[in-house]
């Protein structure tokens, strides 16, 4: 999402292009037509065509990517794997030696995950991208194989799996709520906060929500809180370029802009709540299993805990009601204006709209808490307009300790995560350039 295209021999950046060449000689013409759709006819220059569907894009993550990763790391002959006809015995041994390969697979997943690696070293040590891994986990779970998720402040994911009946009761009885891990040092932190999307509207601002993204990326922000309507629904206000809504949420799937350091929890509101009313499309568990990096805790209401303290999120649903329970920040979506006003010792912030419908200049704030001692102590609210420029409208500073009575406790919501574990990986890491620091942080050839 406004980033260019990797080569495919970019992706395969391990590999020589002849050796990459040989192996796309080798396939199939469907195969090959598939690749066609998404790079386009000159690999160099890569543009996937208009021809590009969810039918094609299931096939060349879920069985093209592997297929060719697994040619080009054996260094077969591609040639006689693909044209020769399999017959007889040979056929069940291949059959079998395919299974076995994707037994291998899963057993290194669960193993990886058993051993607390988080998303991003998953992906790096088994050579995928995060949604091929979103799709080998849903394997895992339509095998009835199910993992819970912890979510960090620096955008990264942790699995576990649910192996008792206790974890199965706190898996289902949180959710509603979402935590947000921080560091023990982690004393600040910054999150944009953007609401009322309208996926699927004709005023939808796609451009400006890519904008908000590399906003993030620019600025150091790992989390994203967004306060509903991510879908434009069963009705709206203005006309839909897509009526259908299960082309709505699987245009929002495919479109909501993607970074492997970006989490994005939301509230769903009245117009995604539309969609399971009208056709029993639940786009809460479509983005639990296809985008995980997309945290939806609820209809209606959302609490994030972070730390010791909770940020609320909430839209305003014609059958629902504000959960009465104190945080002191809440989040209204659904208006499209922002607005701030302190009630019952609370920040209340009413959230602008990213799309084009009832504001005619759509923006985004960020919003900077400091802690004292696991509570939020202050906050400070930039409005941005994504114009040419990113424009700093307003800022506003809120003093949130100030009028609340706070019983200090041990400080909840925090690991060590962001330190080195132990003291030879403090000196080995004290000894490199700071070239080698960012090459060891983000690596040499980041993949999305």
């Amino acid at each position: 999402m406004g980033r260019k295209l990797q080569t495919i021999y970019e992706y395969f950046s391990n590999f020589s292009e002849q050796e990459i060449d040989d192996m796309i000689y080798s396939l199939s013409i469907e195969e090959k037509l598939v690749i066609r759709a998404r790079y386009g006819d000159d690999l160099h220059n890569p543009q996937t065509s208009k021809s590009w569907n969810k039918e094609y894009s299931e096939t060349f993550y879920g069985k093209l990517i592997p297929k060719m990763k697994r040619l080009l790391s054996k260094g077969i002959d591609t040639q006689k794997t693909t044209e020769e006809p399999i017959k007889g015995e040979n056929k069940e041994i291949i059959s079998e030696s395919l299974e076995l390969e994707v037994v291998d697979f899963t057993q290194t997943l669960l193993q990886l995950i058993k051993e607390g690696k988080n998303n991003r070293e998953i992906c790096e040590n088994l050579n995928i991208n995060s949604h091929q891994l979103y799709e080998e986990l849903l394997k895992l779970k339509n095998r009835g194989l199910n993992h819970s998720r912890k979510y960090y402040s620096d955008g990264s994911i942790k699995y576990k799996n649910i192996a008792t009946m206790q974890d199965l009761k706190n898996y289902k009885s949180n959710c509603q709520n979402k935590t947000i891990i921080t560091d023990n040092k982690e004393n600040n932190m910054k999150i944009l906060l953007i609401s009322d999307l309208h996926f699927g509207n004709e005023l939808e601002r796609l451009d400006l929500i890519n904008r908000a993204y590399n906003y993030c990326i620019k600025n150091g922000i790992n989390i994203i809180l967004c306060g509903g309507d991510l879908i434009d629904g069963a009705y709206t206000k203005g006309t839909q370029k897509i009526s259908d809504l299960y082309q709505q949420i699987d245009y929002f799937i495919k479109n909501y802009p993607y970074d492997k350091s970006i989490l994005t929890f939301s509230v769903a509101g009245d117009h995604d709540i539309s969609a399971f009313n009208t056709a029993s499309l639940d786009i809460i568990e479509i983005c639990n299993n296809f985008r995980h990096d997309i945290v939806i805790g609820g209809y209606n209401n959302t609490l994030i805990n972070i730390k010791n303290d909770k940020i609320h999120l909430y839209h305003h649903i014609e059958t629902g009601t504000i959960r009465q329970i104190y945080a002191p920040i809440i989040l209204h979506g659904h208006s499209h204006k922002y607005s701030t006003e302190i009630k019952n010792s609370a920040l209340n912030i009413t959230l602008p709209t990213l799309s084009g419908i009832n504001q005619p200049m759509p923006s985004a704030l960020e919003l900077d808490i400091n802690f004292n001692k696991g509570y939020i102590a202050n906050s400070v609210i930039k409005h941005i307009y994504f114009g040419e420029q990113d424009i700093i409208l307003s800022e506003s500073i809120y003093d949130l300790l100030k009028e609340r009575t706070v019983n200090y406790e041990p400080i909840r919501n925090i690991e060590s995560f962001k330190e080195p574990k132990d003291q030879k990986t403090l000196k080995k890491t004290a000894r490199l350039s700071q070239v080698e620091k960012f090459e060891m942080k983000y690596g040499k050839n980041p993949k999305v």
